[in-house]
């Protein structure tokens, strides 16, 4: 429970630190220093274990994977500046409802009630956070923002 806590107080700094830094640079070169710095992060890791380990087995499959991470996460850089950090950290949260769904459309898993269940609260909840009056006024209340940042959810 420490290591999760730790995890979360992690990113809730990170996530602050690159909404300081969205205010005053691109996008792009935000998300070039967060990739960066964890880039040197990784790298004793990685030199730890032989290239062989790291090749993939479906190149074009890891391929189609980093172009979607990359249209995805420049989404979310670009909705950075925009949008408020409780809106970034509820709505990227969703991410295990979209990949719920993924699951059930491309890879043929099984819902449960249970499940469903479980998916139709959670986007409760992310419709509470984008639309917290009740949406009276349909869409029009959702912000650039927030559609960039649900098109960069997984």
């Amino acid at each position: 429970m420490l290591w999760m806590a730790a995890s979360g107080f992690s990113f809730t700094i990170l996530n602050a630190t690159l909404k300081h830094l969205s205010q005053n640079l691109e996008p792009l070169m935000v998300g070039f220093l967060r990739y960066g710095l964890g880039a040197l992060v990784i790298i004793p890791l990685v030199l730890r274990v032989s290239v062989a380990t790291l090749r993939p087995r479906k190149p074009g499959m890891q391929f189609a994977r980093g172009a979607l991470h990359t249209a995805g996460i420049m989404f979310w850089f670009a909705a950075l500046p925009v949008i408020s950090l409780a809106e970034l950290t509820a709505i990227g949260f969703s991410g295990p409802i979209f990949i719920c769904l993924g699951a059930v459309a491309f890879l043929g898993e099984r819902m449960t009630m249970a499940r469903w269940l479980s998916v139709l609260i959670g986007f409760g909840g992310v419709l509470l956070v984008v639309m917290p009056g009740g949406g009276g006024g349909g869409f029009a209340g959702i912000s650039r923002g927030t559609l960039m940042l649900l098109c960069s959810v997984p």
